[in-house]
């Protein structure tokens, strides 16, 4: 529910692992092809300087196209109005059209929801930002008990908290009303990535323990709350607080993808990442939220928060360790190019999303879609910049590139081909020792290298595979094989194969060495001749 729930760290540290095991097993780098960018329309406005809506358009589609994404909403707004809604592909395997009015789960730019909710509760006088979360949940814990005292809700809300997500709770599933509970007080035997205040490091639990906060303050569930103060103000019409609830409304199909393709795929609900990224809006609801952003939480008459009170959201709070980049209050913020913006992705596994404002020019870009590649995320993630590329005149995507989780997953797969190379030079290895004794090796040395160190090598690499690598792509094998299921079956699978090999491999080079020695313990038989 992350912009992603793989950190960038993670999968830069992934394929760095992996790309050192390639490089001692002499195995040459591996390229994968890059689709050509769509070519954007150089400019998109008219000559009498309105949008060039069909230029738009045409661009999103062949972006679409070119990710294979099933369906598309795009959503416009400047200022106070609503400047274009359109839908683009299928909302599902049925051929339903994806309309302005298809309602997508958001991921994590559900975390300005939580965020505006917050401050809501500040500006009510209720919650205090720099106040411990004890406060508000007395018996709130991280397993350093001086660390739990002097986490902060600011901390929360600007991801320095230190908390470290949990990967099952946003793979199990859990739709009771305890589940927020229940993850908080789960985080009693977590420890501390780092003290609280410290640094940036994204973690959804953060907006889970939000939520639960709003909860305990406002006395009503999360979802109730953001339904009465939030939704229902600002008539987010096709919007919902629960996934199960938007199903029965038309929610698009999500998609996961394997090997670059679509497939539609229902993700495990669990109602505790709910307040971290399982809110579901149509593209027509999130304009109307777009523009009380842009408004100082103002749309039509109604008010959800005071000018100042956005402000903060946006302002630039705690340094990400990206250049030119900094996270607000449920926002990042940034610059690209000379233009400022404002923006949230947001990734289920199954749904992508992208919340893009343009303080200077009051545009708002929102761009949802049912499908997430995780493998390639960032071309999807930038449709929204690129919208808003061209109604400022400034190119604001880079051109498309192989990304860490591409990396990780060429690498392995170059890895394999090797295995399946060393395998089949074993085997033919392995025959040779039997059919030709003398050439089955002799002595410590010998033996030790030709048939103890291929087994710890393959017992490393089935480690690796199954517990080291998705500790660094996913933070756990199940959380692996649901946000990326092509590389964690191929991962899985390379594993297996080399725990099974390696046993395997080891039983039959010892057959092998004790019928040579059973062969040199027999005497030779001498044949006798009577004269």
């Amino acid at each position: 529910m992350t912009g992603s729930l793989l950190p960038d760290a993670r999968r830069r540290g992934a394929a760095a692992l992996l790309a050192l095991v390639l490089a001692l097993l002499a195995l040459g780098a591996t390229r994968a092809p890059v689709a050509a960018a769509a070519s954007a329309p150089s400019a998109g406005t008219t000559a009498s300087g309105t949008p060039d809506l069909a230029a738009i358009d045409r661009y999103v589609a062949a972006e679409r196209r070119a990710t294979r994404l099933p369906g598309l909403a795009l959503g416009i707004v400047q200022g106070d109005r609503i400047v274009h809604l359109r839908g683009f592909g299928q909302a599902g395997p049925s051929g339903r059209p994806v309309t302005p009015q298809t309602p997508f789960v958001l991921g994590s730019t559900t975390k300005s929801f939580t965020a505006l909710a917050v401050v809501q509760l500040v500006e009510a006088g209720k919650v205090d930002l720099d106040a411990p979360v004890q406060r508000y949940l007395p018996w709130f814990r991280v397993a350093d008990p001086d660390a739990s005292a002097r986490i902060t809700v600011r901390h929360l809300l600007t991801h320095t908290s230190g908390l470290r997500d949990q990967s099952e709770e946003f793979t199990s599933r859990d739709a009771s009303d305890g589940a927020l509970e229940k993850a908080v007080r789960a985080l009693r035997t977590v420890p501390s990535a780092q003290p609280g205040g410290q640094a940036f490091q994204y973690a959804n639990i953060n907006y889970s323990v939000l939520g639960l906060i709003v909860q305990t303050v406002a006395g009503q569930s999360y979802e109730d709350y953001v339904q009465a103060h939030v939704l229902a103000p600002l008539e987010m019409t096709d919007s919902y607080t629960s996934p199960l609830e938007a199903r029965r409304h038309g929610l698009a199909t999500g998609h996961r993808y394997w090997f670059g393709r679509p497939v539609a795929f229902q993700m495990p609900y669990n109602r505790a990442a709910v307040p971290a990224g399982f809110i579901s809006a149509s593209a027509e609801a999130m304009s109307h939220y777009l523009i009380a952003q842009l408004n100082g939480g103002r749309y039509k008459t109604a008010r959800v928060l005071s000018p100042a009170g956005i402000a903060e959201l946006h302002r630039p709070a705690v340094a990400t360790g990206s250049p030119d980049l900094s996270y607000g209050m449920g926002w990042y913020v940034g610059q690209t190019n000379g233009v400022s913006m404002v923006w949230h992705p947001g990734s289920t596994g199954n749904f992508r999303s992208n919340l893009t404002l343009a303080p200077a020019g009051r545009w708002g870009i929102v761009v949802l879609a049912n499908g997430d590649n995780a493998l390639s995320p960032m071309r999807i993630a930038g449709i929204a910049r690129g919208v808003l590329g061209l109604l400022v005149g400034r190119r604001l995507t880079a051109e498309p590139s192989i990304s860490g989780n591409q990396t990780a997953f060429f690498v392995l797969l170059a890895v394999v081909v090797l295995q399946a190379l060393g395998i089949a030079r074993s085997t033919v290895l392995l025959r040779r020792w039997r059919a030709q004794p003398a050439r089955r090796p002799r002595g410590l040395v010998r033996v030790t290298g030709r048939v103890v160190v291929p087994v710890l090598l393959n017992l490393v690499w089935a480690l690796l595979c199954l517990v080291g690598l998705p500790a660094l792509l996913g933070g756990s094998l199940p959380a692996l094989l649901l946000l990326m299921p092509d590389l964690g079956t191929v991962l899985v699978l390379s594993g297996v194969v080399a725990a099974a090999w390696g046993i395997g491999r080891a039983a039959l080079a010892v057959r092998a060495l004790h019928r040579h020695g059973a062969e040199r313990a027999v005497p030779p038989q001498v044949k006798t001749v009577n004269v």
